[in-house]
């Protein structure tokens, strides 16, 4: 990559790397919300592949 001429500690500064925060409880909810409606759609997919639902 090539040397911007900026240190990891300005680079920091301006967001690149991601702070280490503590999960909130509303980001668990989100993140189990999010989890779950990615395994419905899976298993709907699955469903409708393998002609459950038709």
């Amino acid at each position: 990559m090539a040397d911007l001429g900026i240190s990891h500690t300005h680079a920091d500064q301006y967001g690149s790397a991601r702070s280490k925060k503590p999960a909130t409880a509303r980001s668990r909810i989100h993140l189990a919300v999010n989890a779950a409606l990615v395994v419905a759609a899976f298993v709907f997919l699955a469903a409708v592949v393998c002609g459950i639902i038709g």
